[in-house]
């Protein structure tokens, strides 16, 4: 029986990037109240949970696939679910949507009713279920020479920060969704935009619903507390974000909105949304490891919230350290040795010491982790991993390697991004990078659609200057 990951792949492999584009995302058909009914049961519930160009590169995804294949992958017996694949495809071939419809909700169903197989490898593995459960296997650096700097020296690195948060997912989105060496067969090495960037995507939507709850409570934000600003602001998302948003808004709240009924749970969207837990605890890497674990519970479970502390302390300890490769040792040793994703960290940087150059250390993860979907935590924080041990504390290298690498570049840029302009500063990132954006972040969260890179970094520094003087 040819497997949710097999079919994946084969899209994954033959989809090519398109050159020299100049069109612009079409975020906005997919706002709210702007929904046309045939495109919602097109995109949402019909053919295109199997397969659907995205808005940004036009990369194939599928939702259903990737459902599939990462149930499989947390070691749940997918056969039910697996033999219902054909007929999908043969439902889309005759265009029976109706029918349709109801494989879907079946495949949904056999995912939900699925049995663990107990000799699979991820239950060898320990599954960390609380932050309590987690710290105590982690030991975490501390800063206690550390001090919150002024407002004008804090806010430049706030500022350095988010330019290379936005700028990452800007570089990303016009090519995710890709295997590297399509990327590399239509761009050569990336070492700019590859057409007009944009800020309109989903990757910093959870930050600023996250940044308005820690406005309003502080360090003392719940998890409850930042669920609620996600039903508030946030009008649509995505995979895991998108079974916990529909969760939430009936009621369920985390850590349940996380893994009832959500086979996305280790899937990236985790790390994609960590940095705002690092940058607003500066030099503390065990207060962004603690908010981390709040905010993934939102939307994910285990390894998928272990990736968003891993990014997270990253980014705080960016505050602190001088050295790229420095912060990556730590980052790493805060991750629990027998979790699965410490494995991954294990291979990946196996691969970096056994590799003469990033792209044969990307081909070694790539080829390890090809049974994951290509928006999986798994394969993208290997990237991560070459990245900054290949770029050391070089800004423009870090991000070619992360969109040489493929697959979601855009998810992985914005981390890393954001950790390396809080390290460097602004003049390390520098004007081709910059400029394009002319200080504007576009979105499509309630109320911020429009807003400075300015106004987010000072909106960002009174908060963490706010929080810090009262404690």
């Amino acid at each position: 029986m040819k497997q949710a990951w097999e079919y994946d792949y084969e899209f994954f492999c033959d989809a090519v990037p398109v050159k020299d584009r100049k069109d612009l995302i079409q975020w906005d058909t997919m706002l709210e109240g702007k929904f046309l009914e045939e495109a919602k049961e097109m995109l949402e519930i019909g053919k295109g949970a199997w397969i659907k160009p995205l808005p940004e590169s036009k990369a194939p995804f599928s939702k259903m696939l990737g459902a599939i294949s990462s149930m499989k992958n947390m070691g749940y017996n997918v056969d039910e679910a697996t033999k219902l694949i054909p007929e999908a495809f043969a439902c889309i071939e005759k265009n029976d949507l109706i029918r349709l419809q109801i494989v879907n909700a079946r495949v949904f169903k056999a995912l939900a009713e699925a049995e663990k197989i107990p000799d699979h490898p991820y239950w060898s593995y320990t599954v960390y279920e609380s932050f309590e459960q987690y710290c105590a296997a982690v030991t975490f650096p501390e800063y206690p020479d550390y001090q919150i700097p002024d407002k004008e020296e804090l806010l430049e690195k706030v500022h350095a920060g988010w330019l290379g948060e936005i700028i990452g997912p800007a570089l990303g989105t016009a090519v995710e969704g890709f295997k590297s060496s399509r990327l590399w067969e239509v761009f050569g090495e990336i070492h700019d935009y590859v057409k007009p960037p944009e800020t309109l995507n989903d990757d910093i939507t959870f930050e600023l619903a996250f940044l308005e709850a820690f406005r309003e409570k502080g360090y003392e934000l719940t998890a409850d507390d930042i669920a609620d600003k996600w039903i508030g602001y946030i009008p649509f998302a995505y995979t895991a974000e998108g079974v916990a948003l529909n969760q939430l808004r009936q009621g369920i709240y985390p850590p349940e909105s996380a893994y009832v009924a959500n086979p996305y749970r280790e899937m990236i969207g985790a790390a994609m949304r960590a940095a705002v837990c690092g940058t607003i605890a500066p030099g503390n890497p065990k207060l962004a490891a603690e908010l981390a674990w709040k905010d993934g519970s939102i939307s994910h479970h285990n390894n998928g919230i272990l990736t968003e502390i891993f990014n997270a302390v990253i980014v705080s300890m960016s505050y602190v350290e001088k050295d790229i490769h420095v912060i990556l040792d730590k980052a790493c040793e805060m991750i629990p040795k027998d979790s699965e994703f410490y494995s991954v960290i294990a291979f990946a940087r196996k691969a970096c010491e056994t590799s003469a150059t990033y792209r044969e250390a990307c081909e070694k993860c790539e080829e390890k982790y090809k049974e994951y979907n290509w928006v999986h935590a798994y394969p993208n924080m290997a990237f991560e991993i070459v990245a900054m041990h290949f770029a050391g504390n070089d800004f423009e290298k870090a991000m070619t390697i992360l969109m040489m690498a493929g697959q979601d570049n855009d998810c992985t840029g914005g981390p890393i991004g954001h950790a390396y302009g809080t390290l460097l500063g602004k003049e390390a990132i520098g004007d081709k990078f910059i400029l394009p954006l002319q200080d504007q972040l576009d979105t499509y969260v309630r109320t911020m659609e429009s807003q400075t890179i300015t106004s987010l970094s000072e909106k960002t520094t009174e908060a963490i200057l706010k929080y810090n003087k009262q404690s």
